[in-house]
């Protein structure tokens, strides 16, 4: 169950790859939040919303998803059809495809001067306020998305599926879900959701370093200094990594203030020696983030391949070392 299968990460990627993400089709992260929503409202009803309340919360939402996970394994085993389970489990965890499309929507309209649609398309994919946003702060809000995409839709689910295979992928994409839903700094959120988010900040830790490694091996690793410098002063422990490193990698300045609700949020500025970002910078992060998915499927492959190869090469070590004895 828990075994990382290298045949079933490479068929989840082709399976994004030429399908994305169907509407209304059954998926993960639509069931989470589902779920969410219900939980949230059956718990708060009579209690108030805490820390504690938060960790039950989470519990609840995954572990009803997992207790479901494991009924349909137990189908599934004696139908023999375990490894087309966890292939479709990993493959809606990860989501390169539906990025760039939803990306690619905002970018079509800005290329031809329709800042309208621009602005319509981009509040799909980003939470601040679009309304009012010209054409450097669409780019920027879109090539943002990309990079903190980076890890939260290619890096970080492929990471678990190696780890932990198909209950690895299944429970990160449940928590990054859970944070999206519930993980925010409001009057609302900020004790309810902090379990949620404490919990994505953990499982997307090493996944985040690993994606600006990459951009920084692709680009020049020159940069690696001031790229952690820089995403020290993020208020996540995550998402500045991913964003310092693309903002090094195209040349242009990201982060700095935003709108929520019309109230103004003020950020960290990376790469502040950098361009204002442009339209075209836009396709420039698509392209960066098909050379860092596409080494990621490729690192993360020969990683699953070789922990999967350990057992029989354990049983070889010690068959040896009993013919010297």
């Amino acid at each position: 169950m828990w075994r990382a299968d290298p045949s079933q990460i490479l068929a989840a990627i082709v399976l994004d790859l030429l399908v994305g993400d169907p509407r209304g089709w059954p998926h993960i992260a639509r069931l989470t939040g589902e779920l969410s929503v219900r939980y949230e409202a059956v718990l708060t009803r009579r209690a108030q919303r805490s820390v504690a309340l938060g960790v039950v919360f989470w519990g609840l939402v995954t572990g009803t998803i997992f207790a479901g996970y494991t009924i349909a394994y137990w189908f599934c085993a004696r139908l023999g059809a375990t490894w087309l389970l966890n292939t479709l489990i990993i493959y809606q965890a990860i989501a390169v495809m539906d990025l760039h499309r939803h990306v690619r929507a905002v970018f079509v309209p800005l290329a031809t001067g329709n800042l309208a649609e621009a602005r319509s398309r981009l509040a799909w994919i980003v939470g601040r306020d679009t309304e009012t946003l010209n054409e450097p702060e669409i780019s920027r809000a879109a090539i943002e998305s990309v990079a903190e995409s980076l890890t939260d839709a290619i890096v970080a689910p492929l990471f678990w599926s190696v780890i932990a295979g198909g209950p690895g992928a299944l429970i990160y994409r449940t928590a990054n879900t859970l944070d999206s839903m519930v993980g925010h700094r409001t009057n609302v959120y900020e004790k309810f959701g902090k379990a949620s988010a404490r919990i994505d900040d953990l499982l997307n830790w090493v996944p985040a370093r690993i994606c600006a490694i990459f951009l920084c091996l692709f680009h020049s690793a020159r940069c690696w200094r001031a790229i952690s410098q820089e995403a020290a002063s993020h208020a996540s422990p995550n998402a500045g990594w991913s964003e310092a490193a693309m903002a090094h990698a195209l040349g242009v300045r990201l982060g700095g203030d935003n709108h929520y609700d019309g109230l103004p949020v003020h950020g960290p500025v990376f790469n502040p020696s950098g361009r204002v970002a442009g339209t075209m910078d836009i396709a420039r992060s698509l392209k960066w983030m098909w050379w860092i998915a596409g080494a990621c499927a490729g690192f993360f492959l020969l990683i699953s391949f070789f922990l999967s190869s350990l057992p029989a090469n354990f049983t070889h070590l010690i068959q040896k070392l009993q013919e010297f004895s």
